[in-house]
């Protein structure tokens, strides 16, 4: 096109620009998106150092499809589901979600499918805090106002980083356990009692200071710190923060490991309360078949947690002078 002056240019090239912009697509009404940090395949973050980040549109999508879509593009890694079933006719099936060969969400339903859903949708809570009130929005008719307050009892530590230094200040004033319990469990959860060994080892430097460090398996954490008790809460963030590269908040720990992830007293008053009905089901001169049955039932569940530590050999030494020689003679007995 011919213009008869640079201002007549100017002006068409503006309008164009501006029909561009109003034909530009836009989102939906009420889309959210979602933005993090893509992690290396070590789990370091590069969202403070670096602008590689992604962005995600979680409306419409299922709590696996969202996992996988996050864990494959922000962490690199590939997450796992474990089955196992229950002895329970309300929720026969459980799933656990494992990434790193680390434990995360865990999951109940009476089918693998929806077992596999709920251990996804606990996962994103831990892994991603901005889907916390999606998924509350989501599910605001199913949730009970137990769990509701909960959530908002840990809201405050969703801003608070693991290696913060105020965390165990926190911890005792709100009766949560303090860092190094949460490491205990984390370490009894994942590797079994005894399978991990801690070792403590400090000195003091100048200036009234303290050099703290805390060796778990192949992870070692250095803090500076007051005192010993102070060195030790440090050094656990620091562990946990290694064992965990893909969480970021202190309340994603809390309800991993915290008091909330456990069995509350009142669901340990209820089992004993099933087990004392069980002895009014008994017949005149005859034996309670009920405990027996529920007897049976806990002594299975013990043998199989026996079974999973059990080692699988025995080692037996043997002296030179007593080991067997092999020759063209009886070669053809060895059994290859």
């Amino acid at each position: 096109m011919r213009f008869k002056s640079w201002s007549e240019r100017r002006q068409y090239s503006k309008k164009k620009r501006q029909e561009k912009h109003l034909q530009r697509p836009t989102l939906p009404d009420g889309t959210k998106l979602i933005t993090f940090p893509i992690q290396d395949g070590d789990g370091d973050c590069n969202g403070q150092n670096s602008k590689k980040e992604w962005i995600m549109n979680p409306n419409g999508k299922s709590y696996v499809c969202i996992l996988h879509e996050y864990v494959q593009h922000a962490l690199k890694k590939q997450p796992t589901y474990k089955f196992t079933e229950l002895e329970n006719a309300a929720t026969p099936y459980a799933a656990a979600v494992s990434i790193n060969d680390m434990q995360y969400g865990l999951g109940y339903g009476t089918s693998k499918k929806q077992a596999k859903s709920e251990a996804a949708r606990a996962t994103l809570e831990l892994l991603i805090p901005e889907m916390r009130s999606k998924i509350t929005a989501d599910s605001k008719t199913g949730g009970s106002s137990a769990s509701k307050a909960q959530d908002q009892d840990l809201s405050f530590f969703d801003e608070i980083k693991i290696e913060d230094p105020r965390v165990a200040e926190f911890c005792t004033k709100t009766t949560e356990p303090s860092p190094h319990d949460i490491l205990l469990t984390c370490l009894q959860r994942n590797f079994g009692l005894g399978e991990m060994k801690i070792s403590y080892k400090g000195h003091t430097l100048k200036h009234q200071k303290n050099e703290f460090t805390m060796t778990v398996g192949k992870h070692t954490a250095t803090v500076i710190c007051k005192n010993k008790r102070d060195g030790k809460q440090r050094a656990s963030q620091a562990i946990l923060q290694a064992l965990h590269p893909h969480i970021t908040s202190w309340g994603s720990l809390l309800r991993l490991y915290g008091n909330r992830s456990a069995k509350t007293f009142k669901e340990k008053k209820l089992e004993e309360q099933e087990i004392t009905l069980l002895q009014s089901k008994a017949a005149v001169n005859s034996p309670n078949f009920a405990i027996l049955d529920k007897l049976k039932l806990e002594l299975k569940k013990l043998k199989e947690k026996r079974d999973a530590i059990k080692p699988i050999g025995e080692f037996t030494p043997y002296d030179n002078e007593h080991l067997p020689t092999l020759s063209s003679s009886n070669l053809k007995d060895v059994d290859l």
